[in-house]
């Protein structure tokens, strides 16, 4: 791991001294995985709006109820900068998990996140070794087959180079594009003129086939 890369972690890993139980919140600026040392970690970045993290939390939840006794811990890094979207998604889930607030993305640019949601494992020496970008349901098999490769020591030697991303410039970070999703940010607000365009241009009589598979024209598809 080159030096930057390494400095980088062990400035977050060092932020915090206390030992928290899963499924507690920890404060805000604290993400420390030395309390861990000696347990596989599973550090989960996520956001409320995310699609996919709502698939991702059931996953993850079943794996840590299958191998929290071995010695694995999730850790669910919440980049929402509004507290109560993050509470309101926990609220229908099922997380069992150590809860920790990210809203300014600290942490995500520490560890160079780019996707969302992303996660990396570290292993029992607490060597961040596997990076999963997304949450894609056809490889979990894989996620699965790293997590006990490193309960079973089995992991990779080489540690994975973490760079941590570059200041912001321009455009949103993956954590921010939840301010896209704000009905606000569309660029037809009037829900009578979207409704009348859906019918124009999408519906089966249309001219165009539209975001389904029925075709256009005829109707007749």
């Amino acid at each position: 791991m080159r030096r930057s890369a390494m400095n980088a972690v062990v400035l977050i890993v060092a932020t915090l001294v206390c030992v928290v139980p899963a499924g507690a919140q920890v404060p805000e600026q604290s993400l420390d995985l030395t309390q861990w040392r000696g347990q596989v970690v599973l550090v989960d970045f996520w956001a409320s709006w995310c699609g996919p993290c709502r698939q991702s939390f059931p996953w993850m939840s079943g794996m840590r109820a299958q191998y929290g006794e071995r010695g694995l811990v999730v850790v669910a890094v919440n980049l929402d900068e509004d507290a109560k979207a993050a509470d309101e998604f926990l609220a229908g889930i099922q997380a069992d998990f150590v809860h920790v607030r990210d809203p300014e993305g600290r942490f995500a640019r520490a560890y160079g996140i780019s996707v969302m949601p992303s996660s990396i494992l570290f292993d029992r020496a607490g060597r961040p070794v596997y990076r999963h970008e997304g949450f894609h349901p056809d490889k979990t098999g894989e996620y699965e087959r790293h997590i006990l490769k490193l309960l079973e020591g089995r992991g990779p030697e080489a540690a994975l180079a973490v760079v941590p991303a570059a200041p912001k410039r321009v455009g949103v970070r993956p954590w921010e594009r939840g301010l896209l999703a704000d009905p606000a940010m569309r660029l037809v607000c009037d829900a009578l003129e979207i409704e009348l365009d859906d019918h124009i241009y999408f519906s089966k009589e249309a001219s165009s086939g539209g975001r389904g598979f029925g075709g256009g024209g005829c109707g007749c598809n």
